[in-house]
């Protein structure tokens, strides 16, 4: 209602009322005098009402509305844990699983990819490969011996909207080691000595 010649006093109550929101009392309109983050409140519940600016009475029934917040990418993916830590053993097949990373964007994952995560895998290839969706870290070299390298540094990044170019990034560090097997047979050390007795003690009894 507005009758333009400024007998219309436009009034706001509800959450956020002169604090978060203001309403111009002559015109209705409402601004936003905050930085909204829909992080921190996804909506507010507001009434208006309008009444006669010279008697104050209501001039119609108090309408209450609904302010959703619409989200923006302004959050990075985080790791829940880390840095990890994990061991596989040694000279395990190719597609072993080591141990699964895992990243949550705390924008809205109803709307848009603002909140859809892919891994990939900045430090640590050829040796360990990561699902792009579950984050699960797996082996990807053959015959990994931890008697020729034992610990391995692993760098995963995760990226919002769906990996793709603008996306917001956070990483994390894996340190994996190799644990023993058995894969290598014991080896007896060979001395000169001993063997030149043993070989005279059978020639003096074959005599």
């Amino acid at each position: 209602m507005d009758r333009g010649d400024g007998s219309i006093k436009y009034i706001l109550s509800g959450e956020g009322a002169g604090v978060v929101f203001t309403i111009d009392d002559t015109t209705g309109d409402i601004h936003a005098i905050q930085r909204l983050d829909r992080e921190e409140r996804a909506q507010y519940t507001l009434r208006a009402q309008a009444l006669d600016r010279r008697t104050g009475r209501p001039m119609e029934p108090e309408s209450e509305f609904i302010i959703k917040i619409q989200d923006i990418n302004d959050n990075e993916p985080k790791f829940l844990d880390g840095p990890y830590v994990a061991t596989v053993p040694e000279m395990s097949p190719v597609g072993t699983s080591v141990i699964q990373v895992t990243a949550t964007d705390a924008d809205d994952p109803t709307y848009g990819n603002s909140a859809r995560v892919m891994y990939s895998i900045l430090q640590g290839q050829p040796y360990f490969s990561v699902d792009s969706k579950t984050g699960v870290i797996r082996t990807a070299l053959m015959n990994m011996d931890r008697e020729a390298k034992e610990y391995y540094e692993v760098i995963i990044q995760a990226k919002d909207m769906g990996g793709q170019l603008g996306g917001l990034a956070g990483t994390t560090t894996v340190n994996i080691t190799l644990s023993d097997v058995n894969d290598n047979p014991p080896r007896f050390p060979q001395r000169e000595g001993a063997m030149s007795w043993l070989s005279a003690v059978s020639l003096s009894k074959s005599l």
